[in-house]
């Protein structure tokens, strides 16, 4: 599975916005930086995410962008779909239709258990989770450093 640009931008975005002080807006250009995006492609995204009700959206100074209460449980799955408008479809590595097709490539009784783990994987993995992850592991290493 590939993840379009918007979609990882987004998912890395929000990642980052779940470790900040609550109630703190974040630049697009902080974000951008720190994720390594360009700022226009990331500002887009943090625009449609807002759009979409993910973020708050605080103009002038002191503004920028926050998470909205309940982002933190959105899953890799959910902001994927939110992105990018549809529901995720993984297709057959083959390149058939297995689904309008009546016959199956040859593998697609055990590209199905891989699709369906995957996406179970994906399903269980949260913004809030994996921020408190990434940011753990970073403060942890600093305070190692020191």
């Amino acid at each position: 599975m590939m993840l379009s640009k918007a979609s990882e931008y987004a998912l890395r975005s929000l990642i980052y916005l779940a470790a900040q002080p609550s109630g703190r807006p974040v630049l697009s250009r902080d974000i951008s930086d720190y994720i390594g995006g360009s700022a226009p492609c990331v500002t887009k995204v943090l625009r449609c995410l807002a759009k979409r009700g993910i973020l708050y959206s605080v103009k002038g100074k002191g503004g920028g962008y926050m998470l909205r209460p309940g982002a933190e449980s959105l899953n890799i799955i959910d902001v994927i779909e939110i992105t990018e408008g549809r529901p995720l479809e993984i297709r057959c590595i083959l390149g058939h239709d297995c689904v309008r097709n009546t016959t199956l490539c040859p593998l697609h009784p055990q590209w199905e258990a891989i699709k369906s783990r995957e996406m179970g994987f994906l399903r269980g993995q949260t913004v809030g989770a994996i921020s408190r992850a990434m940011f753990w592991v970073d403060a942890v290493t600093a305070a190692v450093q020191c």
